[in-house]
């Protein structure tokens, strides 16, 4: 993106900004949140409105808008490219946990308050369908701080028309997902209580339980639609969404999401609804309680189902997970092997090399290449004003993943261009990647009890880079669709209250980011049983050697030494046939995994 380009685009922005502060004006509204989610609770095939406004393109982050602030609240992956992509002058940058939204908000409500010049009410206004339940009901405890504040729920289209996704979907193949929609339906129901419905929002957990998939991926990459779903005790269920269906099922009813409140207000055999109340929008839980039903939070046991996959599953991401190392080993070998190269040039490769996969359907993010000072931010795009030439020595970043007609796949590695040799810059780089691949391994090789909380797994991650005198600011993992969102339960942190169970297919990407530099690996791990009784332990799915010359085997015990030699002769024994007809392919595969580490 040129100079030109950028500033027009800001503009843009800007003038966002100021027709929305126009509209709080004439309602009356002092303060607006705003959040990435679209009209339905769900992310938007397109800019979502926090961009709208900001020009923020991350996918975690929520604006506060007063008459004369503007905020937005980011974790931490995003802190640096949230800065570089709003303008300065108008949008502060807040990073989560440091603030929160009860902090942030607290903070503007002051300002408005004690800037007061009447007594007269002040409203803060909340678009209903761009904020989960549970943060309008801490909105609405914060409020009550201030005796002249209230807070209102603003219609859908308060910023701008709903984006509706005219797409077409079909119903994926039993031999891909192994278990019928009905027996998934099923399943929930018989958790339900006489009288019970469960509202579902999460997209992946509908295109889980429905088998529905788009024919194309979204500008997102998401191959879910956008929808909702209500799932009775004993009517059939009824999937809300704006889309054709190529395939129609028996098994459920098709409505628009337009008829949402026209279906519930006929809903006889219903008297709760379940929720997730942190992530189900207060327009939902609003309009049900409004006709008269008892909305209830009470979504764990439900929202585990899809998070554990079936053998055919397991097989499938299996197959997926090695045709995506491939793309990924041939893309090493381009980018070490090619002079004059560009970022967008390295993205183009594995995307051309993934296309001639067998059942490659889209990739499943926009790819991160990022060479030298690019690293450093987490969820760098090329294609965001950056492309940097990848020439002399640096560190290189890939991330990327591939939506194959079955499977979901999602992994990183960070090598170095060229020669890297004894300076102090360098020698830090090393000890770095040797502390991060650490961690890698001694999650790798973890035995945990069954059902423990994902908390205590992102732990172990972390706690090589603590010993360093390091940590980063976001969560060490996340599950992986089967043909999926590439991002679901359950999440790896330090604050994830979910289990981990035999079946789950989840990421490890623990990494160390400084001002010039960031190092990030990360493998796909299958929870399976171990050979102790009440344990669990990993498999790790994926097949790509790590950086040799960064390794500082000085670090390293004899244990983890062992397990990166076991690791590289099974890389080596996997692929060496594949690349037999391809020299250069064959002699870097070889250099990286032959021999001892």
């Amino acid at each position: 993106m040129t100079v030109c380009q950028c500033a027009c685009k800001k503009s843009e922005f800007a003038h966002n900004l100021v027709e929305l502060r126009n509209k709080m004006t004439e309602h009356g509204i002092e303060i607006i949140v705003i959040s990435m989610q679209n009209s339905f609770g769900n992310f938007i095939d397109g800019p979502s409105d926090v961009e709208f406004l900001s020009g923020f393109s991350g996918s975690n982050g929520k604006a506060f808008i007063s008459r004369d602030r503007a905020i937005l609240l980011v974790d931490g992956r995003y802190v640096k490219q949230a800065q570089e992509q709003t303008d300065g002058m108008t949008w502060e940058i807040k990073q989560f946990p440091d603030f929160d939204t009860v902090l942030v908000i607290a903070e503007l409500l002051s300002d408005e308050v004690s800037g007061a010049l009447d007594s007269s009410g002040k409203i803060l206004g909340l678009i209903s369908t761009s904020i989960s339940y549970k943060s309008y009901i801490s909105t609405l405890e914060t409020s009550r701080r201030f005796s002249n504040v209230s807070v209102k729920l603003l219609s859908p289209d308060f910023l701008r028309l709903r984006q509706k996704s005219e797409v077409t979907v079909f119903l994926h193949s039993l031999v891909h997902v192994g278990e019928s929609s009905d027996e998934r339906i099923g399943r929930i129901r018989a958790e339900l209580k006489d009288g019970e419905s469960l509202l579902l929002t999460d997209q992946s957990m509908i295109g889980w339980l429905f088998s529905v998939r788009l024919l194309r991926a979204t500008k997102n990459k998401s191959i879910i639609p956008n929808c909702v779903a209500i799932i009775h005790k004993s009517d059939k269920p009824v999937l809300f969404c704006d889309l054709n269906v190529s395939s129609p099922s028996s098994s459920f009813e098709i409505k628009k999401l337009d008829e949402f409140e026209d279906v519930i207000s006929s809903m006889l055999n219903t008297e709760v609804v379940i929720c997730n109340y942190s992530t189900v929008s207060a327009y939902f839980v609003s309009h049900l309680q409004s006709h008269g039903f008892t909305t209830r939070d009470s979504y764990s046991k439900y929202g585990e189902f899809f998070c554990i996959k079936n053998d055919t599953e397991i097989d499938n991401q299996k197959r997926a997970a090695e045709l995506t190392s491939v793309a990924f080993i041939k893309t090493l070998v381009f980018v070490e092997n090619e002079s004059g190269l560009t970022e967008i040039d390295v993205v183009d490769f594995f995307e051309n090399t993934a296309r001639k996969l067998p059942g490659f359907v889209d990739l499943s993010f926009n790819s991160i290449s990022a060479f030298r000072e690019s690293t450093s931010i987490v969820h760098y795009n090329p294609r965001g004003g950056g492309n940097s030439k990848i020439c002399g020595n640096g560190l290189f970043l890939l991330d990327a993943g591939i939506h194959f007609n079955n499977a979901t796949t999602d992994m990183t590695r960070t090598v170095f261009i060229g020669e890297i040799g004894d300076s102090d810059e360098e020698k830090r780089i090393k000890s770095i990647y040797t502390t991060v691949l650490k961690s890698v391994i001694m999650f790798s090789v973890a035995k945990f009890p069954v059902k423990v909380k994902a908390a205590a797994i992102d732990a172990i991650a972390r706690y090589e880079i603590w010993k360093s005198g390091n940590d980063y600011q976001f969560g060490t993992g996340h599950g992986v669709g089967t043909f999926g969102n590439v991002h679901e339960p359950p999440r790896i942190s330090q604050t994830s209250a979910s289990q981990m169970k035999r079946g789950m297919i989840v990421t490890i990407e623990p990494g160390i980011y400084e001002q010039n530099f960031g190092i990030r690996l990360e493998n796909m791990l299958l929870v399976e049983d171990s050979d102790t009784e009440g344990f669990l332990m990993f498999e790790t799915l994926n097949y790509i050697p790590f950086c040799r010359k960064l390794i500082d085997r000085s670090k390293l015990n004899d244990s983890e030494l062992k397990w990166i030699s076991s690791y590289h002769k099974s890389v080596h024994d996997k692929f060496a046939d594949y690349f037999k007809n391809d020299a250069v392919g064959l002699n870097w595969l070889r250099s990286n995994t032959s021999g001892s580490d």
